[in-house]
């Protein structure tokens, strides 16, 4: 009889452990500074951190030249730009590798082009604190960023294709709204 007492109230604590922690979910997500950073897009235009404050929210996808899925994700990503516009959510794109030299940012060009891509990207100086202690240490692409307007990074970045992680990009942008109308 005893035992089963015990089980019993361990189960009890159990559920209410689970049931605890799934009702904390929102709270839980992490929010990191993203980094600062002065760098130049594509088009040799400078762009700094500064631009997460325009925007309620800022999607940012870093890919490489020799990353198949993420030049096969650029026109899903475009439909997204486009379709986030009217929400005040803005997509930017880091070329991780454009930056190394002139064929490379030449071949991002290209690649951009050709999967018409409207949205800005950064093409990031090797030399500079941004590449070095961030984009250095991403380990895979694509690798994808929700940023909030005062440029923290909301929750973990989304590591593959982000069409095929729609529901987590969508709570997490409700999280920052829903965060901003308190």
């Amino acid at each position: 009889m005893r035992k089963i007492i015990c089980l019993f109230l361990v189960l009890v604590m159990s559920t209410a452990l689970f049931a605890g922690c799934g009702s904390q979910e929102q709270e839980l997500v992490s929010k990191t500074p993203f980094p600062e950073f002065t760098e130049t897009d594509m088009e040799g235009n400078t762009i700094t951190n500064d631009i997460f404050a325009e925007y309620d929210v800022t999607i940012v996808n870093f890919w490489n030249n020799g990353c198949g899925t993420c030049i096969a994700e650029m026109p899903e990503l475009e439909e997204m730009y486009q379709d986030f516009k009217e929400d005040n959510v803005n997509l930017i794109g880091v070329g991780a590798d454009s930056g190394e030299s002139q064929e490379q940012l030449d071949l991002a060009r290209s690649i951009l082009q050709e999967k018409g891509v409207t949205y800005q990207n950064i093409s990031p100086n090797p030399d500079n604190a941004f590449y070095k202690e961030f984009v250095a240490d991403i380990a895979g692409y694509p690798t994808t960023y929700i940023v909030d307007r005062e440029g923290n990074i909301i929750g973990a970045p989304l590591i593959g294709n982000v069409k095929e992680q729609m529901d987590t990009l969508q709570n997490r942008i409700d999280q920052i709204r829903g965060t901003e109308k308190e």
